[in-house]
């Protein structure tokens, strides 16, 4: 028995056309529709997960942090972090929470899985110090330094002790995709490949025995855009982007699917419900 638990460090606000890209427009054209938009949408939650397997308890991404209110956390000198707006406050971290649920955030987890290196999604890291802490190398590659600095990274505030353990999809095939990094030895929790949002993101797939559960990141930001096919303004290749919703969807057909993206706000509802994509 896999049970999944959603848990909300938050709230994001972004621009419309961050959460949903112009059909036609290239990376640039995405980029400065963000910029010119005067349109937000409704706060959005920031959702990590909570796995419970027999070999032990998964947490995919840790949230944010109340640290972006405070005065110079965001660096000034990248205007993208104007685009955003996130609100989380000290209780509402990862770690505060999983305390509330009687877990002990840096002992009682058998791994920290990241599905990429954005902000938003490494900003709980902190509660993590002795805990295994597995991230796709490929996107890690593209989050330090400079480069990941204007790409919505803050490897500059990223823990001292962080090394992560980097992977590679480069295991068994599961439905469209063509690899997997198994995190269980039973393979029922496994990482995929969903490029496009930003390179070398990935996906988690949890196996129950009557549902999958499809842990999204920000492959899409809602199971309505993922139906439409409606690409993200982040991504800087809204083709590949749409080719990894088309896999999505083509694993939703294989067998009954609960999609669970980090921003959706039905998301939790389709949780509790095991509500399948159709």
């Amino acid at each position: 028995m896999i049970k999944v638990t959603a848990i909300e460090t938050g709230k994001a606000r972004m621009k419309t056309a961050q959460r949903v890209g112009r059909d036609g427009r290239g990376a640039l054209g995405r980029k400065i529709d963000i910029f010119r938009d005067p349109n937000w949408v409704a706060p959005l939650p920031i959702l990590c997960f909570l796995i419970e397997h027999p070999e032990g308890r998964f947490l995919i991404d840790t949230g944010d942090t109340w640290r972006n209110s405070a005065p110079g956390y965001l660096p000034r000198w990248n205007p993208f972090y104007r685009q955003v707006s996130i609100r989380v406050a000290p209780g509402e971290e990862v770690g505060p929470r999983l305390s509330a649920m009687g877990l002990d955030p840096a002992r009682d987890l058998a791994a920290v899985v990241l599905t990429h290196f954005h902000h938003d999604h490494t900003g709980g890291l902190d509660h993590f110090p002795h805990n295994r802490i597995i991230g796709p190398r490929e996107n890690y590659a593209v989050s330090t330094g400079l480069r990941g600095m204007m790409t919505g990274c803050l490897p500059q505030r990223w823990p001292v002790w962080l090394k992560p353990e980097l992977v590679t999809t480069d295991g068994p095939p599961i439905g469209p995709f063509e690899g997997s990094y198994p995190l269980t030895r039973d393979g029922r929790i496994a990482l995929v490949p969903t490029p496009g949002h930003v390179t070398g993101h990935c996906s988690v797939i949890v196996r129950d025995d009557d549902v999958s559960y499809f842990i999204a990141g920000d492959a899409t930001y809602s199971q309505d855009d993922l139906r439409a096919g409606r690409v993200d303004g982040v991504t800087n290749d809204p083709a590949t982007s749409l080719a990894t919703l088309r896999a999505v969807r083509a694993f939703a057909a294989l067998r009954p699917t609960v999609i669970l993206p980090a921003h959706d706000p039905d998301g939790v509802r389709r949780l509790a419900a095991k509500e399948a994509f159709v």
